[in-house]
């Protein structure tokens, strides 16, 4: 009873967790897609440069500006149509680049400025992924959404650990919760006959000295 009660216990406190960090992730996801800036257009303007229209104003963005380019094989969407969703990142922020966007040349052009080879990872030297990490928000942004922007991000980060270790938790051990209430179940009652049969074996020594 006990072993049982226990379980409920655990199972209600990782289910409450569970639950929890479901719903910091499903609030933060939709706080970040509202603080998130569309591009509406891409306008080159002359030497190398471009304009960046965006729904809060416009960024202007030169090729050495870039600082990596992720480019995806193109693939069938589900209208059947075939399109490549590329990755600009700048020190002025990210640009997510369709293929059926009307801008779409204007983005391509300003990527085979930097990428003459057309890879599928371009970045300039000296650059990583950590060293980006302050540059993860749509360019465009105003700069007083950025903090709030990384304190989602991380928000729901967090909530898909410790959401993943609570499930883990909730469901691994249950096997060998079993096991062990099995294994108490059983040595009691080994126990218990055990001394049974002393206690008997006891009776029979005292009656066979008594009628001695």
């Amino acid at each position: 009873m006990m072993q049982q009660e226990k379980n409920l216990g655990r199972e209600s406190l990782t289910s409450i967790v569970i639950y929890f960090c479901i719903g910091l992730t499903i609030l933060s996801s939709i706080g970040i897609n509202l603080l998130e800036v569309k591009v509406l257009n891409i306008e080159y303007i002359d030497r190398g440069l471009y304009s960046i229209i965006t729904e809060k104003g416009n960024v202007n963005v030169h090729p050495e500006d870039v600082l990596r380019i992720e480019r995806t094989f193109s693939k069938k969407s589900f209208t059947g149509e075939i399109i490549e969703i590329d990755k600009i990142y700048t020190d002025k922020g990210f640009i997510y680049l369709n293929s059926l966007a009307p801008y779409a040349e204007a983005g391509r052009k300003l990527m085979n400025s930097v990428d003459y080879y057309g890879i599928s990872l371009w970045e300039r030297e000296d650059v990583d992924w950590e060293s980006l990490r302050k540059y993860s928000y749509s360019i465009g942004t105003p700069l007083s959404h950025i903090p709030l922007i990384f304190f989602l991000l991380s928000l729901q980060y967090a909530a898909l650990s410790i959401g993943g270790v609570a499930l883990a938790i909730l469901i691994f051990p249950l096997r060998l919760t079993e096991d062990e209430s099995i294994s108490l179940t059983q040595y009691p009652i080994e126990e218990g006959n055990t001394q049974a049969e002393e206690e008997q074996e006891l009776q029979k020594e005292v009656m066979g000295t008594c009628a001695k």
